[in-house]
């Protein structure tokens, strides 16, 4: 007679590989993201920087970041990335930027090259290998709960 389980918690994963597109397209697609969140990353700081002390200054700014994550989160779902662990990724690509978009140097051009630097780093690996980064997160689910 089998011995019987007093508690067994079955976890679901956070979502299964299904990718929309094409890798080459995807990795197009996460390529025009990934310049669409510099660019809009760029507004905001130009923006902010023509309307100092304003509304836009402080709250308007974060529609533009906003922006910026669901472009990235967008081209994450084409990759193949479920929704809930897109956004997540999407997050943590632009909190860095974020955090040093004020400290970046005064010229447009160095400060361009670096929030594309910044972006472009983080969305490789979720772009080139999406399939390994959702088995990863559904094996780091399933040993934390």
């Amino acid at each position: 007679m089998p011995e019987p389980v007093l508690f067994r918690q079955a976890v679901e994963p956070l979502g299964s590989f299904d990718r929309v597109v094409e890798p080459t397209t995807g990795l197009a697609l996460g390529v025009l993201a990934v310049l669409a969140a510099t660019a809009l990353l760029e507004l905001s700081r130009t923006l902010a920087e023509a309307y100092r002390g304003r509304w836009f200054a402080g709250n308007g700014r974060d529609l533009f970041h906003a922006a910026a994550a669901l472009v990235l989160t967008a081209a994450m779902l084409a990759n193949g990335l479920p929704a809930a662990l897109a956004a997540l990724v999407a997050a943590v690509l632009i909190t860095l930027p974020l955090l040093l978009l004020d400290s970046l140097p005064e010229q447009r051009r160095p400060r361009v090259a670096l929030l594309f630097a910044l972006v472009g780093l983080g969305a490789a690996p979720p772009l080139l290998e999406p399939r390994s980064i959702v088995n990863a997160a559904n094996a780091l689910a399933r040993l934390l709960f």
